[in-house]
């Protein structure tokens, strides 16, 4: 992260709030970002968004055992 801060000659700065959006399958089908409040509150926000939506989150896909590999 440190590496991509440098790198944008610090234009970019992690921050909590995101959560990525899953279909009633539990695939990965986008991400949204919420700032501006505490991280719970950002990531309660969030998660709101995506279900009013009528789509879930991770939690939400828990139970189907789905999880998002990255590779390197």
């Amino acid at each position: 992260m440190q590496y991509l801060i440098r790198a944008s000659d610090d234009q970019i700065f992690p921050e909590g709030g995101g959560m990525l959006i899953r279909d009633h399958n539990g695939d990965v089908i986008g991400a949204v970002g919420v700032t501006g409040d505490t991280q719970e509150r950002d990531e309660e926000l969030a998660a709101h968004g995506i279900r009013a939506a009528g789509l879930r989150t991770d939690e939400d896909c828990a139970n189907l055992g789905t999880k998002v590999r990255l590779k390197n």
